[in-house]
This record gives structure tokens, sequence and C-alpha cells, in this order.
């Protein structure tokens, strides 16, 4: 049989009360008989040491103790004295009847009585029983107290410790407060079923709530949210699975959206070839050299489209070599990228202003990845600059990273652009887009790879009135 986690955890909780409640009734049971008679006890010897006062007092005046042993009154009245006079009389018949009986049977003892009275003895300094029981039995605990008078010892008072509770009014009072404390057990019981009902209930709920979530969240419905009501693990819990639903609903959109935009993108391309071909077969234009080339730069268009689709589907699954990390100076790849773009762009009408670090800033990464995230910004300023105008791109070391800032003159982004630079297939103005070549995934794509080799890239606004573009890497650690 199958056991859920509401009735584990009602068991647990009940079954530690149980053993919690049975063992406090059995300590307070033992706690209650051992400190009551321990109480009698002192209460006994309190009253003892006052006897042994007056019994000091009887031998200063007499010098013997042939006053109590020739008459059993005189014992009687020092009793009265400590409030056991009513007790003496019962005391001296069993000494008596036990002293008849010894004549019998001298092993046998009788047990104390309940009273102190009759668990007093009063022995001389040798030893001798002058009153109370002759013998002490093997279970029996006494108590002596010295009688000395000028400090010398005239004798001694020994004081029987009763049973732990052994008299009628004692055992009376015993049971009922065991009867009491058995009422507060079963009260405790009840209260600890209730609460453990409530407890076992209250964190259950939490729990039931999280397995529906993630059964509507398995069947396909991300909207799912579950609300968090404690601020426990329970309720982390629930906050990450929010935020796991919340994730899965966005990459949703974004794979509805990305697909929208690939369909989009590659329906364009096809669509003017389709219609071009279709014109051509129908005898409505003739193949002239002019359309063949119209025809070849879609086919160009659409096969750079195919190659970056491939290109960041290759970094989204962290397509990066290991084996081929090397350490590599940034400012030597800047140093080729420019020399291999300055005439390219100076054809347009823009000029490159390098301003490479004189310090070398060794990084460990791939150089033909890395050559590719430089290349694809420096083709975005080419594409989207305006003539004439500037194009910069600095390196520098800050701290421990390596900073390399592509930026570019006028047209700027829209603020509202910025967070989206680096979006697939995002365009600011996708008609002049199209129009100069970009396929809307080189920025993606850098972003890929510069994230692929543990770096950051982001963009601002260039104070030359276009985009700047920061890239930024850890530096490699330094060999002997």
């Amino acid at each position: 049989m199958k056991m859920t986690i509401f009735s584990k955890l009602l068991l647990t909780i009940l079954t530690t009360a149980f053993v919690v409640i049975l063992f406090m009734m059995f300590f307070m049971n033992w706690s209650f008989r051992t400190g009551f008679a321990d109480y009698q006890y002192r209460n006994d010897l309190q009253r003892a040491n006052q006897l042994v006062e007056r019994l000091e007092e009887v031998w200063q005046e007499q010098g013997n103790w042939n006053s109590l042993r020739l008459d059993r009154r005189n014992w009687s009245l020092l009793l009265a004295e400590i409030g056991e006079g009513r007790f003496a009389r019962r005391a001296d018949r069993n000494n008596d009847e036990h002293r008849g009986r010894g004549r019998q049977d001298t092993n046998q003892p009788p047990p104390p009585n309940q009273s102190l009275a009759g668990r007093l003895r009063l022995l001389a300094q040798n030893g001798e029983v002058i009153i109370g029981v002759p013998m002490l039995r093997p279970e029996d605990k006494a108590t002596s107290l010295e009688i000395s008078l000028n400090q010398q010892t005239i004798g001694w008072l020994q004081v029987i410790q009763r049973p732990l509770i052994n008299d009628q009014i004692a055992e009376t009072f015993r049971r009922q407060q065991a009867h009491n404390a058995y009422l507060i057990a079963l009260f405790a019981v009840g209260l600890s079923v209730l609460m453990a009902l409530l407890a076992a209930r209250q964190f259950v709920r939490p729990v039931k709530r999280l397995m529906q979530g993630a059964k509507t969240l398995s069947a396909g419905h991300y909207s799912t949210q579950i609300p968090v009501s404690s601020s426990d693990e329970l309720g982390d819990l629930a906050r990450v699975f929010n935020q796991l639903a919340e994730s899965l609903q966005r990459n949703q959109e974004q794979r509805a959206q990305w697909i929208a935009d690939i369909s989009h993108e590659l329906r364009t391309p096809l669509a003017v070839l389709r219609s071009e071909i279709e014109a051509i077969q129908d005898g409505i234009r003739s193949p002239t050299p002019e359309r063949i080339r119209s025809l070849h730069a879609e086919v160009l268009s659409l096969g750079k489209l195919v190659d970056d689709l491939h290109q960041l589907s290759m970094s989204d699954a962290g397509d990066v070599d290991n084996t081929d990390l090397e350490i590599l100076d940034l400012n030597e790849i800047i140093q080729d990228l420019i020399q291999s773009n300055n005439s390219r762009l100076a054809s347009k009408g823009l000029s490159l202003e390098p301003q490479v670090s004189a310090q070398a800033l060794n990084i460990q990464a791939d150089y033909k990845s890395l050559r590719q995230v430089f290349t694809n910004l420096l083709e975005n300023s080419y594409r989207y600059t305006d003539v004439p105008g500037r194009v910069v791109i600095r390196s520098q070391q800050k701290g421990n990273k390596a900073i390399v800032l592509v930026q570019d003159s006028a047209p700027g982004v829209p603020d509202e652009a910025l967070p989206r630079l680096f979006d697939r297939l995002f365009r600011v103005d996708k008609s002049r887009s199209r129009a100069l070549g970009g396929s809307g995934l080189g920025l993606s794509i850098c972003k890929n790879i510069v994230e692929g080799l543990g770096g950051q890239i982001y963009a601002q606004h260039s104070p030359l009135g276009g985009l700047a573009v920061y890239v930024e890497f850890p530096l490699a650690e330094r060999t002997a």
C-alpha cells in the first residue's frame, strides 16, 4: 500500500507525540514518588534534629539514658514535643511485641512503622539499643544523627527511611495526582492529533498545488502560476516553479515568433525567385543578363540566410571545440581585420580609425570564431552607417578583462531598440536592412559566440551618433 506524504507526516507527528507523552507520564510518576518520599524524609530529619537537641538536654541533666530506658513515658513526652506523641504508645507496643516474638525468631525484625516514632532508634555510645527496634532489616536505610555534649559523643539517634509511598493518605494523594496526569495526557493526545492533522494538511497543501501545477505544465499550459503563501522552502519552490513556467511561456512565444520570422525571411527571396522564373517561363520577361544577375543575387541572399541560420544553430548548441581554444592576442586579430577591411570601408566613404592598446590582451579563444565576431561587427557598421562616416575600433584592458569597442557614426538606434539588437531576425528598419542585404542574425551569432567563450557583449549609444558595441573577455592567466 502506497503511503502519501500526508499519511507519513501525520504518523510521524503522532508517534513522536505519543512517545513524548508516555515518557513524560513515566518521568512525572517517578519524580513524584521519589520527590514526595524525599520531602517526607527531609521533614523527618528536621524533626529528628529537634529531638537530638532535647536528648542532649536530658543527658546534661541526668548524665545517662536511664530515665528513658526505665520509663518509656519520658520518651513519649519527648516525641510529643516534636508532634509524635500520639504515635509513641503504638510504637512501644510494636517494639514490645517484637521483643516477645524475638525470643522465637530474632532474625525477622518487623518492618518500620510509618510514623516517625516507629522509625526512630536511640543508641548508646557503644551501640546498645536503648529505644527502638533491636535490629535493622537488610533493605532498611537509616541516617544516624550524632548526639554530643561538650564535643563528646554520648549517643546516636537513627532515623529509618520509610518506603517511597506506603501510607494511605500519601497513596491517595499519589493516585489523585496520577489521575490528573492521565487526564492531562489524554487531553495532550487529543490536542496532538488535532494539531498533527492541521500541520500535515497545511504542509501537504502546497505540495498538492505544485503537483497539480506540474501536471498542467506538462500538458503545455505554460501560463500556469502557483500562489506563493509562505516564505519557507516550499514558498521558494513555488516561486522557482512560477519562474520556470514564465521561462517556458517566454520560450514558447519566442519559438513561435522565431518560426514565423524564419518563414517570412525565406518566403521573401523565394517569392521573388518564383515570380521572376515564372515570368520568364510565360514569356513575359526575357532571360537577359541583368535579370539573371538579379536572380543570382536573390539566390546568394537566400544562401547567406541559410548559412547564418546554420551558424546560429551551431552556436546555440555550443559548438565550440575546446581543443581549438588557444591563447590569442586580441590586438593582433584586430590589426588583421583593420588591414583586410580598411580599403573596403574607404571605398564606401567610411574611415576606419584604430585605437589599439599597446599592451597585449591575451585571451583563451577559438581564432575562427573570434574573427567572425569582429567581422560581423565591422560588416554591421559597413552596411548601416551613412556616408561619409566614421568607424572606430578600440581595445583596452580594464581590471582582469579585455574590452573591444566597435562604434560608428549616424544613424543611431532608438532607445527602445537597444535591448533587442541581439534578438534573432530583429531589424531596426526592416525594409532598409533587407535592401542592404542583412539577415538580422549577425549580432545574435556574435552574442552566442562571445558568451560561449566566457565573455559578454552589449550595445549603447555611440558619442559619434551611431551604435557602440562593447565586447568583453576575461584575460587568460599568464604562464611562466
